[in-house]
């Protein structure tokens, strides 16, 4: 699926150029609307036949989800295209932790406060857990209730309520009918009952089939009755059967973005399977669980339950995610100006890097470990990293010198330190700036000690 261009809108808009939509003419709308700026249709003469036509135009592949309340929910699927390329992907995929009723009371209060306080920073976000999926693994609906209203208690994000019959779920979701959970799940013997209990609580089903033919033909009966808050699982598998999880997920993804509205709705994935395929120890499970769930991320799954917290397994699952789900168009980058690091003063090392975020982050972190004070002077790159920055001639001794003008009143020597791949501009700069040149090391890793060298004067 491709997103409709401003011309395809603009067929469609009533040509005045009124400026009644807050934009001067029909034009700049339809192209604000071709890009994704806004999904409002803000303009007062469209005819229901008019905006209609416009809503399917814009309307992306993947029916948009949230769970959760106002302020404490998370939004999954809105996806449009195939390739990130093509657009951008939109929501990043949604991870949760699963609590079973069958926990220890100490087990549960530990997972809680690790989804809450689990934050991870990177390029200077932080990183975050979406919510929680309350399991019923013990079958007894005392129990899974009890559980529920314990964890709505101690917990207000998002919620997923796991149960296998219509009665357990109808019990649990009474307790949390407010606070608009993810029901898991409806299958193809009880998606009536389970879609009449999403119905009555407001809430939003999990329907699962690993039949895709079946899943796509019971999504449009469920549809048809006019209810499309749905999410499916395809069934996630470990092992042998990978390939077919992995064929499974970018069926449907390839589907939905070729116009089949059947196929449109964000998929989700639990990686319970690698525990119960892997008879490993504990940690070697946690490893081939966040393996899953990375490929997960990957192959489109907007949603994923995890059981594992070890900090390890689950790190580099969110920086893929937070790779994955930047926009390709726009370089990373942080503002051009000096930044301290630690407690610098007047006599601390000055260094200068790109404003590329993860090669500056990489510099703060380094110094920041090592326990060292200094200026970091950022020039502006346009978030471009060092040797590319280089070879597009953004980072250049007039760029530097420029910027060393600006720290007078904050550094009080004239001893600057730039990276070891900008070591050809040090003739230069010290020429054109006065000031002395240092090249530091190729990578920020080694900056802690080649500043405890340099700055005692050993060679």
């Amino acid at each position: 699926m491709t997103r409709a261009t401003a011309l395809q809108i603009y067929k469609h808009l009533p040509k005045k150029d009124c400026g009644r939509c807050f934009e001067k003419t029909c034009m700049a709308y339809s192209m604000k609307l071709s890009i994704g700026q806004t999904s409002k249709l803000e303009c007062p003469p469209l005819t229901k036949k008019q905006k209609k036509a416009i809503i399917e135009l814009i309307a992306p592949a993947i029916h948009a989800v949230t769970i959760g309340c106002a302020g404490n929910a998370v939004t999954i699927g809105g996806e449009e295209v195939l390739y990130r390329h093509e657009y951008r992907f939109v929501n990043p995929t949604a991870i949760f932790i699963e609590i079973s009723d069958n926990m220890i009371a100490a087990e549960i209060e530990k997972r809680i406060d690790y989804v809450k306080n689990f934050q991870p920073e990177r390029l200077g976000k932080k990183q975050r857990l979406d919510g929680i999926c309350v399991k019923c693994t013990s079958g007894d609906k005392a129990r899974y209730a009890e559980t529920i209203e314990w964890i709505s208690k101690k917990y207000d994000g998002p919620l997923i309520l796991s149960a296998d019959s219509p009665e357990l779920m109808s019990a649990a979701v009474s307790i949390v009918k407010d606070r608009k959970p993810l029901l898991y799940s409806a299958t193809l013997d009880n998606w009536k009952d389970m879609k009449r209990i999403a119905l009555k609580y407001n809430a939003s089903l999990v329907l699962y089939s690993s039949d895709l033919e079946a899943l796509r033909r019971t999504a449009k009966k469920i549809a048809s009755t006019g209810f499309s808050d749905m999410v499916f699982d395809p069934g996630i598998s470990w092992g042998k059967d990978l390939p077919s999880t992995v064929n499974k997920l970018t069926l449907l993804r390839k589907s939905a973005a070729e116009g089949m509205k059947d196929a449109g709705y964000p998929l989700t994935g639990f990686t319970e399977s690698v525990y119960e395929q892997n008879h490993k120890d504990e940690e070697a499970r946690a490893f081939d669980e966040s393996l899953l769930a990375g490929l997960l991320v990957c192959r489109y799954a907007s949603l994923i339950v995890m059981r594992t917290i070890e900090p390890w397994a689950l790190l580099p699952v969110l920086t893929l995610r937070q790779s994955l789900y930047s926009d390709p168009t726009v370089e990373p980058s942080v503002e051009a100006k000096l930044y301290s690091v630690g407690t610098p003063d007047k006599d601390s090392p000055l260094i200068v890097t790109t404003n590329f975020a993860l090669t500056y982050y990489s510099v703060a972190k380094d110094l920041e470990g090592a326990g060292i004070s200094a200026h970091i002077l950022v020039v502006d790159t346009g978030g471009l990293a060092v040797t590319v920055a280089l070879a597009a001639e953004k980072l250049t001794a007039q760029v530097i010198k420029e910027a060393l003008n600006n720290v007078k009143e904050t550094v009080g020597h004239k001893k600057v330190i730039i990276p070891g791949a900008a070591a050809q501009l040090k003739p230069d700069l010290e020429t054109s700036s006065g000031w002395t040149v240092l090249t530091g090391p190729q990578d920020s890793s080694a900056l802690p000690a080649f500043l405890k060298e340099s700055l005692r004067g050993t060679p």
